[in-house]
């Protein structure tokens, strides 16, 4: 059925609907940005906000899902509901499949039933323990992860909805824009750079080069620090040409650091002078090595360089931070079954 809305209206919603649920403001420029050039949904949000446009329902929630994917909030565009993912999954498995259609009847029952309880006892939590009891007791393991599928699907699919529900109780809202133009480092989720920015970076990977200065630096910084390293960050100006020290976990005070980094957030290749101040650096310091992460690459002479005399350095070009990126995404954690 088609829906007739006023677009600057249904901007504003979609906008403010995508602060909830993933803790990142977005203005309507920001907001039809994050879409593909060639999206049909981007050529009509980019009208006037007088204009009044004709969509289908169906694909309100189709436009909701893309924009929480595009800022790294949800695993895929894709507006397909957890059971039919489920049962394409399990339907050709002659074991599984009567598994499956037992414990999607058993989930519809409980569901209604931690529903009421729900009502009753006035709280926003769901509790599935009942359920998953039932499930591993009637299917054991198997029965066990079946209903922690059909859980944690309930729970995505409703977190994609333009509804009251998300899966994260954010204490605050951060703007897209302070990505690019701050270079201040404070947030409630991360040591150096806030979590939502490193989902959205992880599935922008292509504003790794438009990112603050600044916060390329903390990127660094946070990933060597959930690796389980003593990591300080230095203050971003007048640091020497040192931009991040890495000491091993345990190490004592005034031990040498471990690894020397520069952050070279650059479109141009790093040449050799570059390369030859931080091995300077890496000797002074008497640290064990240097690394230069880079949305470029080493210049072949300063490549070059280092193999000819010996230079500790490692660099971390884009391909490499994209891995790092990979293993600090965390789309769509949060409190379980909650509002």
């Amino acid at each position: 059925m088609a829906i007739y809305l006023v677009n600057g209206e249904f901007t504003a919603t979609l906008s403010e609907a995508a602060g909830f649920k993933t803790g990142i403001a977005l203005s309507k420029e920001q907001l039809i940005d994050i879409f593909p050039s060639d999206s049909d949904y981007k050529e009509m949000l980019s009208m006037s906000d007088e204009s009044v446009i004709r969509i289908h329902s169906e694909d309100v929630d189709c436009i909701f899902n893309q924009i929480l994917y595009y800022l790294g909030n949800i695993e895929s565009p894709d507006n397909i509901s957890s059971t039919i993912r489920l049962l394409h999954k399990y339907m050709k498995n002659e074991k599984l499949y009567p598994i499956f259609m037992a414990i999607f009847d058993m989930f519809n029952r409980h569901h209604k039933l931690m529903l009421d309880e729900a009502i009753k006892n006035g709280t926003k939590v769901m509790n599935p323990e009942p359920f998953m009891r039932e499930c591993a007791e009637k299917y054991g393991k198997v029965g066990l992860n079946m209903a922690f599928e059909f859980i944690k699907g309930n729970s995505e699919d409703m977190h994609c909805r333009l509804s009251t529900y998300r899966r994260f109780e954010w204490d605050d809202t951060i703007d897209l824009k302070e990505l690019f133009l701050s270079e201040s480092l404070d947030s409630k989720y991360g040591e150096f750079i806030d979590q939502r920015y490193i989902n959205f970076l992880h599935r922008n990977e292509n504003k790794l080069g438009d990112m603050h200065w600044r916060k390329f630096e903390g990127l660094t910084a946070e990933y060597f620090d959930r690796q389980g390293y003593k990591v300080e960050l230095g203050p971003g100006r007048n640091d020497g040409g040192i931009d991040v020290r890495v000491w091993k976990d345990k190490s004592g005070p005034g031990e040498a650091p471990l690894i020397l980094i520069q952050c070279k957030r650059y479109q141009n290749k790093i040449d050799r002078t570059v390369v030859k101040a931080l091995w300077a650096d890496v000797q002074w310091e008497k640290a064990q090595s240097g690394l230069i992460v880079t949305t470029s690459s080493l210049s072949p002479g300063a490549a070059n360089d280092c193999i000819a005399r010996g230079y500790n350095i490692e660099q971390a070009d884009k391909k490499i931070i994209t891995t790092w990126l990979d293993s600090m995404k965390t789309p769509g954690t949060g409190v379980f079954m909650g509002k």
